[in-house]
């Protein structure tokens, strides 16, 4: 048995790889381990994990790619010439040294977002000692605008925190746990058999709505209303913590004149809750206390995502709920090992470099500037370096891709993906295929061959996480968890640290780095611990959690100018941002535009697969047998009244564009709204043009926009739930 790191989804839960006669046959999610002080060994607490049950058919899968892979033939025409590692890095390396020369660094675009356990910190590493500002990732909709709202307001990073038995209420905004966070799950059950409270706010009847005292149902993207109408009651009504406020809080008064704008009333126009269970629900987070808040994608795939996350976090400031035990912490970086930030090398980018980023002077909020005034705060604080690799630092993605069609701000020349699939995973698809087609050179390293993929010229085999070494968080979560290879790599597969440090020695970053593989890598960041790798798994099970303690602002106030929490915020005002929140109905709603309502009178949002993750898994057998097609859930009412039966193939249509799907009879949903499953391709179809195994068919994101009006104003975040669209009967 071999003690990893999962890279099935997010989470990066700690393993148990089961090897039977040298073989992987299967995987224990460890839920808790208990130090035994007599046999000073571990016992696992194992629990099940729907992922896992295809651990042993992706280590050696007939799909999986084993060799790198140069185009022999058009883009999309999956003609391919089997050549060496050596081959392919010396022709990547002359043909990114002759962009740099003739265009410049910021010619070369980079979409990484980590799956597959990808060591992002080293592609940063190169990126930046490349000099390229132009990282096009998925953190504006996947906790990076979340991080940068929390830093700005809080002066740290805000986050639920509920492994204790000390919380009493939990309240879960755009997060389904039951199926994207088995671990967190668990943990929920366990204190909802103590009798901890919980409010579930999401438009559809979830695992976690089911088992809720309060669930409240939104039209979709209505959240920062429904927050702002709690925040009237908790106010209007004197149940906030006015000790707390008064001393560490500031534009209290400014954000209460605010708040009266909301009063619940107003609010159930708006988002279709009815005022009472507006009041209810604040009543029973602002008096049951300890609180946490808890909230997902879900906030930042929706219009209005800054001041929902803004609301996000000020509920539990104004109700004494913030970095207090069973509330919400405040984290940081983990102090004993060498950080994320301290192997990004984000100072070797030049602040030239950085203003060129693709978005830095539309979306303020999402923007190297935005960074370093955070950076210069933070410091009052935290002694340890703040990582940039995976929110701020990132272009306006998008157009990052706009830009290699229409060669505006800049031409964008190269693109390099690791571990992302792009055509599946943005918004605007189709235009995102176009930048790929049309890109000078494309790189794409990866385990399957994606649709994304077969538009590369060269495609390189990489390692699963069962076969490379990984350390995951430390830098804005304090726990660090690592894990070792469970078996070596097979074929010609390759950590992706070997392609950047590869690129790097020859592009001239020798001396940046030292460590001739990921494991050395490795070793070098657990140093401070005074452990290797190896070791680190053997004597800590590898995991190392120190307490980082309560209420630390009673020391040290707040990462932020005033010092305090800004309910007011400086850093917005100054950007020239309303400095409070406000809600704003979206451009194009049922509400705001009723002529379009009349040829689209729903409205579409997406929920993830438990058994599947992103865009992963489509080719294993052992998950696709219960997840075997894309399932569209419709309210049965609507669903007759559209003459639609369970089982039926529908499409989904918007104004773009129109997907299929398998429709899915569930009560769960308002008759108004249709939820479809995201990220489907379909690896069984063909491969070339215009197939691209599928990639249109089911695909909800080629027909979702990303136009201006579906991107937040401050932070650029893409909206991915909450459009219009209309429902009907497929031919077949």
């Amino acid at each position: 048995m071999r003690r990893a790191i999962c890279a099935m989804c997010t989470n990066k839960c700690v393993v148990n790889v089961i090897i039977e006669d040298g073989k992987i046959t299967g995987q224990e999610y460890v839920h808790r381990e208990i130090k035994k002080a007599s046999a000073q060994k571990w016992t696992s607490i194992v629990a099940s994990c729907p992922r896992t049950r295809g651990v042993a058919e992706l280590i050696d899968h007939p799909d999986r790619i084993n060799y790198p892979l140069k185009r022999v033939g058009e883009r999309g025409e999956n003609k391919w010439q089997r050549v060496t590692w050596k081959e392919a890095l010396d022709d990547i390396a002359s043909r990114l040294a002759r962009i740099r020369d003739d265009y410049g660094a910021e010619a070369v675009a980079f979409n990484c977002i980590g799956e597959n356990g990808c060591s992002d910190e080293y592609r940063a590493r190169f990126q930046n000692l490349f000099g390229s500002p132009n990282f096009a990732g998925q953190a504006q909709i996947c906790y990076g605008a979340a991080a940068a709202l929390s830093f700005v307001h809080v002066g740290g990073a805000v986050h639920f925190h509920f492994p204790n038995r000390l919380t009493r209420c939990i309240m879960l905004l755009g997060r389904n746990p039951a199926s994207s966070t088995r671990y967190e799950w668990l943990q929920i059950l366990d204190l909802l058999k103590q009798g901890t409270k919980l409010i579930v706010v999401d438009p559809r009847r979830t695992d976690a709505a089911i088992r809720a005292d309060i669930w409240l149902q939104p039209r979709p993207g209505t959240d920062a209303a429904l927050l702002l109408g709690m925040a009237n009651v908790i106010i209007a009504e004197d149940l906030y913590d006015k000790k707390f406020v008064d001393k560490w809080c500031y534009g209290f008064d400014k954000l209460a004149a605010r708040i009266r704008e909301y009063p619940p009333e107003k609010v159930s126009e708006i988002t279709w809750v009815p005022a009472d269970k507006i009041r209810e629900a604040a009543r029973l987070y602002a008096t049951t206390k300890p609180a946490t808040v808890a909230h997902g994608m879900g906030l930042e795939m929706i219009p209005n995502v800054t001041p929902t996350l803004q609301m996000r976090y000020f509920l539990p400031v104004i109700t004494g709920n913030i970095d207090a035990p069973g509330g919400d912490m405040i984290l940081g970086p983990n102090p004993n090992i060498v950080l994320q930030a301290e192997i990004e090398a984000h100072d070797a980018l030049s602040r030239e470099q950085k203003a060129k980023m693709i978005g830095e002077k539309e979306f303020k909020l999402w923007s190297w500037d935005l960074f370093h005034r955070i950076e210069e705060n933070i410091k009052k604080v935290q002694t340890r370096p703040l990582a940039a690799w995976w929110w701020i630092g990132g272009a306006y993605t998008p157009d990052v891709y706009r830009a290699m069609v229409t060669e505006k701000p800049y031409p964008i020349k190269v693109l390099i993906t690791e571990g992302a699939n792009p055509m599946l995973t943005l918004p605007n698809a189709r235009m995102v295929y176009e930048g790929m087609k049309k890109v000078d050179f494309h790189i794409a390293m990866d385990i399957f061959m994606t649709p994304s993929c077969l538009m590369a010229d060269y495609v390189l085999p990489a390692a699963c996480y069962l076969e490379k070494p990984l350390i995951y968080a430390g830098d804005f979560f304090h726990i660090v968890t690592a894990g070792e290879a469970a078996i070596q790599p097979m074929y010609e597969r390759k950590p992706e640290y070997y392609l950047w440090r590869e690129l790097g020695l020859r592009l001239g970053q020798e001396k940046y780095w030292p460590w001739e593989t990921l494991e050395d890598a490795c070793d070098y960041r657990l140093s401070p611990l005074g452990f290797t790798l190896k070791s680190f798994i053997q004597e800590r099970g590898g995991i190392d959690a120190p307490q980082i303690g309560h209420q630390k602002y009673e020391q040290v106030g707040f990462g932020t100018p005033t010092g305090k929490i800004e309910l007011y915020s400086t850093i917005m005002e100054d950007m020239g941002y309303d400095p409070l929140p406000k809600y704003e109905e979206p451009p194009q709603t049922l509400v705001s535009s009723p002529r379009m309502a009349k040829d689209f009178p729903m409205i579409v949002i997406s929920h993830r697969n438990r058994d599947l993750y992103q865009s992963q898994g489509r080719q294993i057998k052992a998950v696709r047998r219960k997840s075997p097609d894309p399932i569209a859930q419709l309210n049965p009412r609507k669903a007759t009244e559209l003459g639609i039966k369970d089982g039926d193939w529908i499409w989904v249509e918007t104004p773009i564009g129109r997907a299929r799907f398998k429709c899915q009879h569930f009560s769960g949903v308002d008759p108004r709204v249709v939820s479809t499953e995201f990220g489907w391709w379909l690896p069984e179809k063909p491969a070339e043009e215009p197939s691209l195994h599928g990639a249109w068919e089911s695909n909800i994101n080629a027909i979702l926009d990303e136009g201006p009006d579906f991107r937040d104003p401050m932070t650029g975040a893409w909206v991915l739930r909450g459009v219009m669209c209309q429902v009907y009967k497929a031919d077949n």
